[in-house]
């Protein structure tokens, strides 16, 4: 290799190199793909790749070449090019950067991570999100390729960054099996051709070296032969790679996703079903929102509630088994795979005000207006699973958004006949009063089927009076949901209330009937939407509450318990007497909820015992953290004791009394690291013999010369300047330097536990 060429590498073989590691990037950056999609990640993951191979070609040359340059390379690309590629949107036109792109991108380098897996794919329109990608593959490509143009023996080692990529960009992906697995094979073929043509090329650096025919021919047919050997094995083994891989590959896999915690705990946040009754009290007649667009008999929902705890109907915490409180940031796009009506819905907001936003159907896109657009927007979050949106933010007067959504069709309880109910697991109650049990054990069975045993307990509670509890009502009537207040509710002889307790006593019932129900609030006309385009104004009276129950093949079917408005009668109607059926009369005795028990008790119960196995998780992942730590300490207290006894012999040789011992010490401290290396030194000869022993095995020791200098001032008239000694110490370390990088990378580990320097000396005091 001549001395005077800028790059380690021909430009030929420094253009491979770098086609190897852009399709590696090439395939990283599709790897991010599935979780971000349209064309905005590609040019992110495209550009950093790009970038990246520059700055390592760049900082390859001679002029440039070190690690701290490389790295500076690095801030300087992501400084300049990250705003155009990774935050698009806060610059100008898309290219030149701002203050505020800049604050973005470098607040993203520290905090988009685990945003990435806390948002709900797609996530491009997320801001900063996508400087994950390009990142990953800006720094991952530096190193890429200037390990390979660096590397001869060790060039393996250059494919390992682009690994790296693509396993981040699977493990930040989504649940997709066949896409990852596609991916890696293609890598697996591109890193094995590109190891075989550069162990070829080194190979064939040898016999031009050492010229054992001139038979050129013959050489030249058996490199076409393993060529195209090497090529059909290739070959073959990606083609049975795949054929084998994925046919088995599973439905879905494990992502890094699944192990985070939702960015929310709405089980923190108070129901608002618990204040139902505010609304019809002081906003009957105020107007909430102004809307637009709604399919006809749609309704606007605010929040699904799955998890009644005796108290209030609320959003299932992540400690329960369900899915209503997971909420994850939305972008501009989210995946709908439900089926239905397409509508586009404008909201603007008076007098409505809290974290829940009214949407229908599920959400395909959600794009706020006004001034705290960005705000709102960046505090967006969905659940897919029950069609609910919040803005952590908070909506207040003057808010707008507009909102593209599927709307499902709701089927009429006649189309239902011969459905069966689906089998969802929603919490179990945590306290279901008495009365209520009784109650449906006597009315809850009357049907053939389970459909007829829902509309049965539906037409009942129908028959049942309306009342607000208001000031003009004829009929008082308490607000409030929990336990004692439904205990009441069916200890009278005609039931009394609004939505807000028959919605949650139908869905209790419901549930005592094995049937799985949520109770959803949401806002629509009293007469419903009659569809159009056409603004509808709905005030606090247009408040309203109902019960879901999920039906195979129509999804989560409406059922309306609450009786008519105009329903005030609260003289009993006589009821069917029910067909005797012992067996079903009796009322259940569940024994986990007694009767003389208070749900307060029980809550405070499920708290400790909740905190008993959080205190256990702490002292299991504390004991687990311990036993790693000194696992490691384990295994690195050899290079630990033995670098420290070296580096004491070092600073007694380097801070020697006399010039000339400092002299000697630095010739002690080339050869000790050469019979570290396991050179076996000759003992009892003259110091320049030792040193064209040493050079002639490592040739950038320069032994010759330091021996030489050595002799000068150590023989020589005079004592040695400190000046010249020091500069001869920095001659020493370079000189240790050019022998381990000459020696294997094992012999390099193994050098740093060797004890052999220490033997010697030890033999030639004892000689003396």
């Amino acid at each position: 290799m001549s001395e005077t060429r800028m790059l380690p590498r021909s430009p030929r073989q420094a253009a491979i190199d770098c086609a190897a590691i852009f399709v590696i990037g090439l395939a990283a950056t599709l790897s991010f793909w599935p979780v971000f999609g349209g064309t905005a990640v590609l040019a992110a993951g495209i550009g950093g790749t790009l970038l990246g191979i520059a700055v390592g070609v760049a900082t390859s040359l001679r002029p440039l070449r070190g690690w701290l340059m490389t790295a500076a390379g690095v801030v300087l690309a992501l400084v300049l090019f990250g705003p155009a590629l990774a935050v698009p949107r806060k610059t100008i036109g898309g290219v030149l950067p701002t203050l505020d792109a800049w604050q973005e991108l470098l607040l993203g380098v520290v905090f988009s991570w685990k945003g990435l897996l806390t948002a709900q794919p797609p996530a491009e329109g997320f801001p900063s999100l996508l400087v994950v990608p390009f990142l990953t593959l800006l720094v991952t490509s530096a190193l890429a390729t200037v390990l390979a143009l660096r590397l001869e023996r060790g060039a393996p080692f250059a494919m390992l960054p682009g690994i790296v990529a693509l396993v981040v960009g699977i493990a930040f992906g989504t649940k997709s099996p066949f896409w990852p697995a596609l991916l890696g094979i293609v890598v697996a073929g591109v890193i094995i051709a590109w190891w075989a043509w550069r162990r070829a090329g080194w190979r064939t650096g040898l016999n031009d070296e050492v010229e054992v025919t001139n038979d050129t021919r013959f050489r030249g047919r058996a490199r076409k032969q393993r060529t195209q050997g090497a090529i059909g094995m290739i070959v073959a083994a990606v083609v049975l790679a795949g054929a084998v891989s994925i046919p088995i590959q599973p439905a879905s896999r494990a992502v890094l996703r699944d192990t985070v915690e939702p960015p929310i705990e709405l089980a923190e946040y108070p129901s608002p079903l618990a204040g139902f009754r505010n609304w019809h009290k002081n906003f009957e007649d105020s107007t909430l929102m102004t809307v637009s667009g709604m399919p006809e008999g749609s309704r606007l929902r605010l929040a699904t509630f799955d998890y009644y705890d005796g108290s209030v109907f609320a959003v299932a915490g992540t400690q329960e088994s369900s899915g209503s409180g997971s909420f994850a940031r939305i972008g501009d796009a989210v995946d709908v795979q439900q089926t239905g009506t397409p509508a586009t819905v404008r909201v603007e907001l008076e007098d409505y005000s809290g974290i829940w936003v009214p949407d229908v159907g599920f959400i395909q896109s959600l794009r706020f207006e006004g001034p705290r657009e960005q705000a709102l927007q960046g505090s967006l979050h969905y659940n897919g699973q029950t069609g609910t949106a919040i803005a952590l933010e908070g909506l207040g007067t003057g808010d707008a958004y507009e909102l593209e959504a599927i709307v499902p069709a709701q089927p009429a309880h006649e189309a239902l006949e011969g459905s069966t109910v689906t089998d969802v697991s929603v919490p179990d109650p945590v306290v279901v009063p008495d009365l209520l049990q009784a109650w449906v054990a006597t009315w809850g069975n009357e049907g053939q089927n389970q459909l007829e045993n829902i509309l049965n307990m539906q037409r009942l509670m129908q028959n049942g009076a309306f009342s607000h509890g208001l000031e003009d009502d004829t009929i008082p009537s308490l607000a409030g949901h929990g336990a004692s207040r439904l205990q009441s509710m069916f200890d009278r002889d005609v039931l009394v209330g609004d939505d807000e307790q028959y919605a949650t006593a139908f869905a209790l019932a419901l549930n005592r009937i094995n049937v799985p129900a949520r109770v959803v609030m949401g806002i629509y006309p009293d007469d419903g939407f009659s569809g159009g385009t056409e603004p509808v104004q709905l005030t606090g009276g247009d408040m309203h509450a109902w019960v879901e129950v999920p039906f195979e093949g129509h999804g989560w079917v409406r059922f309306d318990p609450t009786p008519p408005e105009d329903n005030d009668d609260i003289q009993p109607e006589p009821e069917p007497e029910p067909d005797p059926k012992p067996q079903v009369l009796q009322p259940p005795q569940p024994p986990e909820e007694p009767a003389d028990m208070s749900p307060d008790t029980v809550a405070d119960e499920g708290e400790e015992e909740e905190e008993e196995v959080e205190d256990a998780s702490w002292v299991m992942w504390l004991w687990v953290a311990g036993g790693v730590l000194l696992l490691l300490l384990l295994l690195a207290s050899p290079f630990i004791v033995v670098g420290a006894i070296k580096a004491a012999r070092w600073r007694r040789r380097y801070r020697a009394a006399r010039e000339s011992d400092r002299l000697s010490g630095g010739w002690h401290e080339v050869v000790d690291h050469a019979v570290d290396l396991g050179l076996p030194v000759p003992a009892g000869v003259t110091r320049r013999e030792v040193a064209g022993f040493v050079e002639g095995r490592y040739p950038r020791s320069r032994a010759t010369e330091i021996g030489a200098f050595v002799d000068e001032g150590v023989f020589g008239p005079g004592e040695p300047a400190k000046e010249e000694v020091d500069a001869f110490w920095l001659d020493v370390e370079r000189s240790v330097q050019g022998m381990r990088a000459e020696a294997k990378p094992s012999r390099r580990l193994l050098g740093r536990l060797s004890l052999r320097s220490f033997a010697r000396r030890r033999k030639e005091r004892r000689r003396r």
